[in-house]
């Protein structure tokens, strides 16, 4: 039987990628955020915040009170991280957990004045930092890049029998 190069003698399953890693759809996507979130970090550093926090602090700036698991779906982060941040921001004094008057299992989280005010400042400066890029940039391409976008965030949507392919081969393991 062939060896891997790790020395174990079971068969090894081989594959051969269509495409490189850095090629694929998913790896693109991924450095063309960090691409643009290179002009936001030094923000998010300046004023003491991590971007996780920053997606929480921006979520809540647009209600009053915001439930964990409505945060999560609107900060793209799973509930897990929604937890841990929601701990740091209170901890910093940013955001404050409320208690529900009518379901006391419910537990509501909002912004401090605090948390208001850091997050106001960040959002004129990234605000500043966008009119600046797009007036850099070719507007037809941007509307072209949102327009491409819409497309790939409705795939889940547009390809339901691919995603239940996807879980039942996960099942499958």
């Amino acid at each position: 039987m062939p060896e891997d190069d790790l020395g174990n003698d079971d068969l090894v399953k081989h594959w051969a990628p269509r495409v490189p890693l850095n090629e694929t759809l998913p790896a693109r996507l991924l450095r063309a955020r960090d691409a643009l979130m290179q002009f936001y970090r030094p923000l998010f550093k300046n004023a003491g915040v991590t971007e996780a926090q920053w997606r929480i602090l921006r979520s809540l700036y647009e209600e009053t009170s915001v439930e964990p698991q409505v945060l999560s779906k609107r900060a793209f982060m799973q509930p897990p991280n929604v937890s841990r941040v929601l701990r740091e921001l209170v901890d910093l004094g940013l955001a404050k957990r409320l208690v529900a008057k009518r379901d006391k299992r419910r537990a509501p989280v909002a912004l401090t004045p605090k948390g208001r005010e850091v997050c106001a400042e960040i959002g004129q400066k990234i605000e500043e930092k966008a009119t600046l890029l797009a007036a850099e940039t070719d507007q037809d391409v941007i509307q072209e890049l949102h327009r491409l976008l819409k497309i790939v965030i409705e795939f889940p949507d547009q390809h339901r029998a691919l995603l239940d392919t996807a879980e039942s081969d996960k099942n499958a393991d």
